[in-house]
C-alpha cells in the first residue's frame, strides 16, 4: 500500500513538473509574440512618422522653389534667391515632431558629394590621396573598390576578388555590382572604420554624379577633371565673400590665343569635361528621416532621393528613389 502511494505521489509530482514546463513554454511563446507585436507596432508607427515628416519637408522644399526671388538683402540672400535649395543642410535639417513622435531629418546636397558608383579608379585615388595623405594606401583602396564593383573576377594588382577575400578570411565577398548603400564600403578589402569615417562625408551612392561648385568641399572639387589649385582658389574666393558662381565658365581658365593650337585644344577638352561633371545649382538632395516611435524602440530610417523638376509648368520636388531600413 505504501509503495502504491509513493508511486502515485511520484507520478503526481512529474505531472505537476510537466504542466509547469508546458505553462512556462506557453508563457515564453506568448511573451515573444507580444514583444514581436510591440516591435511591429512601433515600426508601423515610426514608418508613419517618417512618411509624415518627409511629406512636410517636401512641401517646404517645393514652397522654397515656388517662392521666387525675395527682398532679402546681402550676397547670401541673393545667392539663395537664385538657388532656393542652397544650404539645405542647415535650412531643411533638424528635428520634427509628428504627432508627438520625434523624427530627425537630414538633407544633403548631393552636388557636395561624389557618387561612389560613378567614380573611376583614378578619381578614387585622387580623393583618397588628398584625404589620407598616403598615395600607396589610396591606390590599394581605389583598386579594391573597383574590383568590388566591376562584374568580372579578375583582380587588379593591389585589389582583390573572391579568392583574395576567402584567403584573408573576410566576412563579406565582393558583390561585383554597384554599392547599394555607402556603408557597404566597410566590407571592401583594406577599408577600416577609421578610414571610412574620414572618406564617407564626401561620398554617396545616390544622384547624377554632378558636383555643385557652390557647395562642394575642396576634396570633392579636386576630383573634377582639369581642376587645378588656381581654379579651387578662385572658387573659394567667390564663396568666402558670400557670392555665388552663376556659371561653370566663370571659374574656368580662359583659352588664350597666344598659346599653341595643341594647348588650346587641351584646355578646351578639360573645360568641356569639367562642365559635364559640374553644376552651379542644387538640383538633387538626399533626405534621410530617422523616426523614433519610443525611446526604447529601434528607429526606422527612410532615405529619399529628391530632385528638382517641373510639373505642369510649376517647380516641384519629385521623389526619384527611396529606401527603407
Amino acid at each position: 500500500m505504501t509503495n502504491r502511494r509513493g508511486v502515485a505521489m511520484l507520478a503526481a509530482l512529474w505531472l505537476v513538473v510537466g504542466i509547469t514546463i508546458v505553462a512556462m513554454e506557453f508563457s515564453l511563446i506568448g511573451r515573444e509574440r507580444r514583444q514581436a507585436g510591440l516591435a511591429a507596432s512601433d515600426r508601423a508607427l515610426a514608418t508613419a512618422g517618417a512618411l509624415g515628416a518627409f511629406a512636410m519637408t517636401r512641401a517646404q522644399l517645393e514652397a522654397a522653389l515656388r517662392a521666387g526671388p525675395t527682398s532679402t538683402a546681402g550676397a547670401i540672400g541673393s545667392a539663395r534667391a537664385a538657388d532656393p535649395w542652397l544650404g539645405v543642410d542647415s535650412a531643411f535639417s533638424g528635428t520634427m515632431l509628428v504627432d508627438s513622435m520625434r523624427v530627425e531629418i537630414r538633407a544633403v546636397d548631393l552636388g557636395a558629394r561624389l557618387n561612389a558608383n560613378a567614380l573611376s579608379e583614378s578619381e578614387f585615388r585622387t580623393l583618397f590621396s588628398n584625404l589620407l595623405g598616403d598615395f600607396v594606401l589610396a591606390d590599394q583602396l581605389a583598386q579594391a573598390i573597383l574590383d568590388w564593383r566591376d562584374p568580372d573576377e579578375i583582380a587588379r594588382a593591389r585589389g582583390g576578388e573572391r579568392d583574395d577575400y576567402l584567403k584573408a578570411k573576410l566576412l563579406r565577398l565582393p558583390t561585383n555590382q554597384s554599392f547599394r548603400d555607402l556603408e557597404e564600403l566597410l566590407d571592401v578589402k583594406g577599408m577600416t572604420p577609421d578610414i571610412y569615417a574620414v572618406v564617407s562625408p564626401y561620398l554617396t551612392t545616390l544622384g547624377a554624379a554632378q558636383v555643385n561648385l557652390n557647395t562642394a568641399p575642396v576634396p570633392v572639387l579636386r576630383v573634377l577633371p582639369g581642376m587645378t589649385d588656381e581654379i579651387v582658389a578662385r572658387i573659394q574666393a567667390i564663396r568666402s565673400r558670400g557670392g555665388r558662381i552663376a556659371s561653370v565658365n566663370e571659374v574656368l581658365p580662359p583659352v588664350r590665343t597666344t598659346v599653341g593650337r595643341g594647348a588650346q585644344d587641351a584646355v578646351s577638352v578639360q573645360s568641356q569635361a569639367m562642365s559635364a561633371r559640374a553644376s552651379v545649382l542644387t538640383t538633387q538632395l538626399e533626405v534621410t528621416m530617422l523616426a523614433y516611435a519610443s525611446a526604447s524602440a529601434r528607429p526606422v530610417r527612410l532615405r529619399v532621393l529628391v530632385q528638382r523638376t517641373n510639373a505642369n509648368g510649376a517647380p516641384a520636388a519629385d521623389v526619384a528613389a527611396e529606401e527603407w531600413r
